[in-house]
């Protein structure tokens, strides 16, 4: 019987998080994703014997939904290294975090990424987003762009284009850092505190675990939803789901009119993989790109983090390439050149294996918050709003937002 369910629609990390709100109050919801398997956008596809994410995506320890929801350690989570390997025209050279890593304190201080006063103040500011909660990081700084934050702040030309401007254009997907400080703020307090990791068996399996862990949910998968209303779901073959309440952890200008021309915009992205056969040794780090002739923004060597994303011992390089815009037809070419000359691999070292075109990676969000109150994720009488845009653009966000949907539906 569905009759007075909690219905959720939509099973990727926000409609998950929702269901295991829903079952801690004591109920049983039903669950509809339209896809073969729930994850959303975190996805993992086995191709040549490789794990390959769709999309070049790292899970951030310190999110407070993560430690909430997540067990690592059954995940069997590798981290990167805090730092970076940046990449010039001319030079390149590999800076550590001196705060995680002290006894490359040195080396750190003598790294060409930034002036000596930068390496300070990026120092002063970590510690002090640190003694901060994540509700401060965002408190007054959701009107500031980023990257007027960090000219205030006093950092030079160097490190902004050496550093702040690859490596965060490559977490926001947009290289004029025009997303809001408070963004900038509470990501650079995650990466302070905690780690970059890569679950062993891939992203998705973020999402598997959410799901594994249900215990009262009826997941149903490949079932398309036409129509939401206040009492009722109807599906694409015409069945009708009567609902106590609707949480849509999904698009939801399809389902609602009065959204249409005001849904939410989405940054794209562009991610492709390579095997080289000559293993490239990066020590875990992520590599930087400081070209401006260049097609690569990052790219990183997974199976140094995580071997386990190699499923045979091929041997070689498994390595994840984003790109700074989307491509055009020679894309791979073109990346494949530029990574050959990034990493002075011989000629005949790379083999293409997929390119990703990802065009609703993150929502595009002119303002954002940390948390909200459950009354506001409403839509109407008895539908609920989940999914990162209602918050900001993260997994903390998409996992926070379906408990708060969550909150609110069970209060009607």
């Amino acid at each position: 019987m569905t009759q007075d369910k909690f219905v959720i629609v939509g099973g990727g990390a926000a409609g998950l998080v929702a269901a295991h709100t829903l079952e801690a109050a004591g109920h049983a919801p039903l669950l509809l994703e339209r896809e073969a398997e729930v994850g959303g956008r975190l996805r993992t596809d086995e191709v040549d014997g490789f794990r390959l994410d769709r999309g070049f995506q790292v899970l951030l320890s310190e999110y407070p939904e993560v430690k909430r929801y997540l067990d690592l350690d059954a995940l069997q989570v590798s981290a990167f290294r805090p730092g970076g390997h940046v990449h010039m025209r001319q030079q390149h050279f590999r800076f550590a975090d001196p705060l995680r890593e002290p006894a490359q304190l040195f080396r750190s201080a003598l790294s060409p990424v930034g002036t000596l006063n930068d390496k300070i103040r990026l120092a002063q500011l970590g510690l002090k987003l640190m003694r901060s909660t994540p509700e401060e990081c965002f408190r007054g700084y959701t009107q500031q762009t980023t990257i007027d934050f960090i000219w205030k702040y006093g950092f030079s030309e160097q490190i902004v284009e050496r550093f702040f401007r690859p490596f965060f254009g490559g977490v926001f997907l947009e290289q004029r850092l025009e997303t809001p400080a408070a963004m900038f703020r509470f990501v650079l307090k995650m990466f302070a505190q905690g780690s970059a990791v890569l679950p062993a068996e891939g992203i998705q399996a973020v999402a598997r675990q959410l799901a594994g862990k249900l215990q009262r949910t009826e997941i149903r998968t490949g079932h398309a939803v036409r129509s939401i209303t206040d009492r009722e779901v109807i599906l694409d073959d015409d069945r009708r789901i009567p609902t106590r309440a609707v949480i849509v952890a999904c698009a939801p200008d399809p389902f609602f009119p009065q959204l249409a021309g005001s849904g939410t915009e989405y940054k794209s992205t562009t991610n492709l993989y390579f095997y080289s056969t000559r293993r490239l040794k990066e020590n875990r780090l992520i590599n930087l790109v400081v070209d401006p002739t260049s097609t690569i923004n990052t790219f990183c060597v997974l199976d140094e983090v995580a071997p386990t994303y190699k499923l045979r011992n091929q041997g070689g390089s498994l390595i994840s390439v984003s790109l700074k815009e989307c491509p055009d037809t020679d894309s791979v070419a073109q990346a494949e050149q530029d990574l050959l000359r990034h990493t002075r691999l011989p000629n005949d070292a790379l083999s293409f294996l997929k390119q990703y075109d990802i065009p609703h990676a993150l929502p595009r969000l002119g303002a954002v918050a940390f948390s909200a109150d459950a009354t506001q994720t409403r839509l109407i009488d008895r539908v609920f709003l989940a999914g990162d845009q209602q918050l900001n653009g993260s997994l903390d966000a998409a996992m926070r937002s379906g408990r708060l949907a969550a909150e609110g539906a069970l209060r009607t």
